[in-house]
């Protein structure tokens, strides 16, 4: 196991939600495949949070894809929330993508995040 990733779950309305921090690489993956493996009842939906995942290592990515039995848990169940989702969600799972990458929950816009300048060049560039 990977001392720089945790990961944990509750329920809620029926599903399954997990939250994941810290680096991902081939452990964090088993141990992520193995947690949902044990914690699936196979009802409702699965929501994986990503937004707080740290390096991305391409083999932890692939392993999580190949281990995971879709089967016992189908993709269209599979709700990956954050941009890092994008390199671990399966086939067929999806993907939400959303403000929360912001902690003061702005979207980029108000005057104290980092990223404000980023956003107000991104929309000039685009109209």
């Amino acid at each position: 196991m990977s001392t720089k990733f945790h990961v944990a779950f509750k329920r809620r309305n029926g599903n399954l939600h997990v939250i994941t921090q810290g680096d991902f690489d081939g452990n964090s993956a088993w141990e992520l495949v193995n947690l949902l493996h044990d914690q699936y009842d196979g009802q409702g939906e699965v929501y994986i949070d990503t937004h707080e995942l740290r390096e991305m290592c391409p083999f932890g990515c692939s392993t999580f894809q190949c281990q995971l039995n879709l089967r016992r848990i189908p993709a269209e169940r599979l709700f990956f929330e954050g941009e890092k989702g994008c390199e671990i969600a399966p086939k067929g799972s999806r993907v939400i993508v959303s403000g929360r990458e912001h902690r003061c929950m702005c979207n980029g816009n108000c005057a104290q995040c980092p990223c404000r300048e980023k956003n107000h060049q991104q929309h000039r560039d685009t109209h």
